[in-house]
C-alpha cells in the first residue's frame, strides 16, 4: 500500500453506519488495515472501508483528456517545499605527505520531517532562494490562513483573501459528500529542528546561486532518524604560510588548494598527520581553484620581535588653538625575524601604526586608515610577505609620522 506510514482517514461501514478512524497506517493485510494513534491501536476490516482521506495532504485531483474524457490511467508526481530536512557538512583532512593530504566530506541528514523511503538525496553545496517557505499554498488554506496568495497580495485585497479562507472552513461537509474531519485527528510530533541541531553551523549564503550538487540514491531515513553519508574522498595539495599581527601571537596556518571538480561548503573538520590531530576549526566556503587557509598552532619555531623609536620631532609643528601645540614626530620601527624549522617558510606581517604610515622596506604594503583623519588620530597598516631560509634572519624597518601633544 502506497499509503503505509502515512497518517491517514477511513471511513468504513460497521453494522450500517458510517463511521471513521483516523492514525498512522502502520500494515495492510487481507483482513484488516491497521492505525496506529498516540495511545492505541485500532484495526480495521478492510472489506467495510469505503474511503481512505491522506491527513497530512488532502487534495482531490481531476484528469481529463483533450476529447474531455477521463483517462483509464495515468500517473501523477508531487513536489513541494517543507521544512524540517537539512544537513551537516563535516570534513576530515589528513596529511599524507609534505605536498599532499586527504580530505573527506561527510554529510549528516537530519530528518524531523516525514519519513523517507527509498528516495533519492540531493545534498546542495549553495543556498537556493526560497520566498514563501513559511507559506501554504491556496489548496491547503482551509486550515491556515497564511497562504502565498495572503503575502504577495496588495493590501486592499488581503482581506478578500482573508475572507474566502474562512468561507473554504465551512464547506468541507458538502464539497468531500458528508465526511468530516474525524473528532480525534493525529497529533504531529514535536519537530523542534534547532533543538536537534544544537550549535552546529549551517550552510551559509556566499554560493551565491554556484551550486553543487552530491547524491545518494536509493536511501531510506525515517521521520526523526539522522544518517552520516560519506559524500566525497579527494587528494589535495597544501602549503605552509606563517601570520603575525604584531599585535598578537605568530601562527601557522595551512593552505588548501581546492583542485577537486566541485566547491567546498562551509562545515567543520578534523586536521590529521599521522592518526594524530593538528587542528579543529571550521573551513570556510571554497570555489573551485581557490584556496582556504585553516589554522594548525602558535608558531614557536619562528623568532620574532619588533621595537620602536622616536628618530625626529618638529617642535610646535601645528596649533589648532591659541595656547595648545602639538609636535611632529617621527618613529621607525624595527621587525627580526629568524627561521628555526627545517624548511622554507613565507610569513606574512601585518603592523599598525598610530600615525600616517612614510615607508617600508622589503617592499612593505602600506595603508592609511580613510576613517581616521584628525591629526592626532590617523592610523595605518604596513604589510609584508617574507620568505625566510632555514636558519636565515631577516631585519625589515618602517617609518611613520605622529602628532602629540606638545610637552
Amino acid at each position: 500500500c502506497s499509503a503505509k506510514n502515512l497518517n491517514v482517514q477511513l471511513t468504513y461501514d460497521h453494522k450500517g453506519q458510517t463511521r471513521s478512524a483516523a492514525g498512522k497506517l502502520v500494515s495492510v493485510a487481507a483482513d484488516f488495515a491497521v492505525l496506529e494513534s498516540n495511545d492505541h491501536s485500532f484495526a480495521v476490516p478492510v472489506r467495510t472501508i469505503e474511503k481512505m482521506q491522506i491527513l497530512e495532504l488532502p487534495m482531490r485531483v481531476h484528469l481529463q483528456t483533450d476529447d474531455n474524457k477521463a483517462p483509464e490511467k495515468t500517473e501523477l508526481g508531487m513536489a513541494y517545499l517543507r521544512k524540517g530536512i537539512t544537513w551537516i557538512p563535516e570534513y576530515t583532512v589528513k596529511i599524507l605527505d609534505d605536498e599532499t593530504a586527504e580530505i573527506t566530506l561527510r554529510g549528516t541528514l537530519v530528518n524531523e520531517a516525514e519519513d523517507l523511503i527509498n528516495c533519492d538525496i540531493n545534498f546542495v553545496v549553495g543556498v537556493p532562494h526560497f520566498t514563501h517557505t513559511d507559506y501554504m499554498a491556496p489548496i491547503a488554506v482551509g486550515q491556515i490562513i497564511r497562504t502565498i496568495g495572503a503575502a504577495v497580495a496588495p493590501p486592499q485585497v488581503r482581506s478578500q483573501i482573508m475572507s474566502r479562507a474562512a468561507i473554504s472552513n465551512t464547506i468541507r461537509a458538502d464539497q468531500f459528500g458528508g465526511y468530516g474531519v474525524v473528532d480525534q485527528p493525529v497529533n504531529n510530533s514535536d519537530n523542534n529542528l534547532g533543538r536537534s541541531l544544537g550549535s552546529l553551523p549551517s550552510l551559509g549564503s556566499t554560493a551565491g546561486t554556484d551550486y553543487t550538487v552530491y547524491t545518494k540514491e536509493s536511501m531510506t531515513l525515517r521521520k526523526g532518524e539522522k544518517a552520516i553519508v560519506t559524500l566525497f574522498v579527494k587528494k589535495i595539495s597544501y602549503a605552509h604560510i606563517y601570520r603575525w599581527n604584531t599585535n598578537d601571537k605568530l601562527k601557522h596556518f595551512l593552505v588548501l588548494h581546492n583542485d577537486t571538480d566541485t566547491a567546498w561548503t562551509t562545515g567543520p573538520y578534523l586536521a590529521v598527520s599521522a592518526d594524530r590531530p593538528l587542528s579543529e576549526d571550521l573551513l570556510k566556503y571554497t570555489p573551485k581553484k581557490g584556496n582556504c587557509e585553516i589554522p594548525v598552532t602558535q608558531a614557536i619555531n619562528i623568532a620574532h620581535s619588533e621595537t620602536r623609536s622616536e628618530i625626529d620631532r618638529q617642535l610646535k609643528a601645528h596649533t589648532p588653538r591659541n595656547g595648545y601645540y602639538i609636535d611632529l614626530v617621527t618613529l621607525q620601527g624595527e621587525i627580526k625575524l629568524r627561521n628555526f624549522e627545517k624548511r622554507t617558510v613565507d610569513i606574512v606581517v601585518t603592523t599598525t601604526v598610530p600615525g600616517r604610515p612614510v615607508s617600508a622596506t622589503d617592499e612593505g604594503t602600506i595603508r592609511k586608515d580613510p576613517t581616521k583623519l584628525k591629526l592626532t588620530d590617523r592610523q595605518g597598516t604596513i604589510t609584508w610577505r617574507i620568505t625566510l631560509e632555514p636558519a636565515e634572519t631577516k631585519t625589515i624597518t618602517y617609518k611613520y609620522d605622529q602628532y602629540v601633544s606638545s610637552g
